[in-house]
């Protein structure tokens, strides 16, 4: 599940095991038939969803988000005054290009065949994943300077 990194460090393994128990049985479950079944109110009004975005993707990140907002900040880090830089930036790199691969593949590879579906799969696989690194950046530049442009 995506929203287990929001957890990570400030939340106990009990907990979060029930936890994932009852997001996966409440929430994930029924927004997963809605989407997936063919007779899902989703899937009627003309819903495609190739790879999980919706059930998998917006429910995990929209969890992550009220999980990180109910447990506050993580004990130890002060985003304001201190960089907190990763562990190993090449098995974030690693990390990063691997999935990055996986996704075309299982994007692409979702409408089953070589056809414009795929193409387009794929082109809005790069586009998201784009965007999304970059307002990364630039809210994080922004958090620790207060400022986008240089100066």
């Amino acid at each position: 599940m995506v929203a287990i990194g929001a957890v990570a460090e400030r939340a106990r393994l009990g907990p979060l095991v029930v936890f994932i128990f009852l997001w996966s049985t409440l929430v994930y479950d029924p927004i997963a038939r809605w989407i997936w079944n063919p007779h899902g109110w989703s899937s009627n009004l003309g819903g495609l969803d190739f790879a999980g975005g919706t059930p998998v993707h917006i429910t995990s990140g929209t969890t992550a988000l009220a999980l990180s907002w109910y447990l506050g900040i993580r004990k130890g880090i002060d985003i304001r005054g201190h960089n907190y830089p990763p562990n190993n930036i090449g098995y974030i790199y690693l990390g990063t290009a691997l999935m990055w691969f996986g996704w075309f593949g299982f994007n692409g590879g979702s409408a089953l065949s070589a056809n414009l579906k795929a193409a387009q799969a794929i082109i809005v696989t790069n586009v998201a994943a784009s965007a999304g690194g970059l307002t990364y950046l630039l809210l994080v530049k922004y958090i620790h300077f207060r400022r986008l442009v240089s100066s």
